[in-house]
């Protein structure tokens, strides 16, 4: 049995605040509007949308819109669409700059050197994806085969469709795969429908209903992400 640990992208592998931050205090700096408020509310909203975006309903550039809007206007502050657009370009921009932690390369750069599988599911448009994934160097860890992008595959989590196609194509154990994500419902609910193992990476603090009934392992920061994955290396 080979020890599995499969990773989402945003907001797990790297912090997606970082770009979001340069966006905010280029349009927002002068408001009342805490950065991480803001982005609780904007990854809110994205999220809602989200399965609009996978079957046509809406737009990748209407969500864009959508979200920021929706998101400052919980503040009582009315965007016009010109700045909606011209927030979303500043936040595209800063995307082409992220970074991984000095904690996340090195945890990466163990586990690609130990005897277990390493790989991704990552919900998105197949072009922004990969963008992000370049930008950061994943594949120096990750092979390309082992990753898997939810609109390439015509699925998204936390259908446990994409799950099961990636159990069947890296041939997984899924009672030994750990599935490390950020959001709980997409994240960990759908990995533990499949029968994976789950590591919550809560980075926001989001408290829900249930959630130590369902994630096996709750964490908040990349240095106890590290601790815990040495934890369970060690203790096989």
């Amino acid at each position: 049995m080979t020890l599995a640990f499969i990773f989402d992208l945003d907001d797990t592998l790297y912090n997606q605040l970082q770009a979001f931050q340069y966006a905010y205090y280029r349009h927002f700096e002068d408001s009342d509007i805490g950065v991480e408020s803001l982005y609780r509310h904007f990854r809110q909203y994205s999220d809602e949308v989200f399965e609009k975006t996978q079957d046509g309903r809406m737009s990748i550039s209407e969500m864009h819109l959508y979200r920021i809007i929706n998101a400052v206007r919980d503040f009582d502050i009315n965007l016009p669409e010109s700045k909606a657009r011209s927030f979303q370009e500043d936040y595209e921009y800063a995307q082409q700059n992220i970074r991984l932690s000095e904690t996340m390369s090195t945890l990466l750069s163990k586990l690609a050197k130990a005897p277990i599988v390493l790989g991704m599911i990552t919900n998105g448009e197949p072009d922004r994806q990969r963008a992000k994934i370049e930008t950061l160097g994943v594949t120096q860890w990750i092979p390309e085969n082992h990753i898997f992008i939810s609109g390439e595959h015509g699925v998204s989590k936390p259908n446990r469709v994409i799950f099961d196609q990636v159990a069947k194509q890296l041939q997984l154990d899924i009672e030994e795969t750990y599935y490390i994500g950020d959001n709980f419902e997409n994240d960990v609910l759908g990995a533990a429908n499949a029968g994976w193992k789950t590591i919550w990476f809560n980075r926001r603090n989001h408290i829900v209903a249930g959630q130590n009934e369902q994630a096996n392992i709750n964490i908040q920061d990349e240095d106890a992400l590290a601790t815990v994955i040495d934890h369970i290396i060690a203790s096989r």
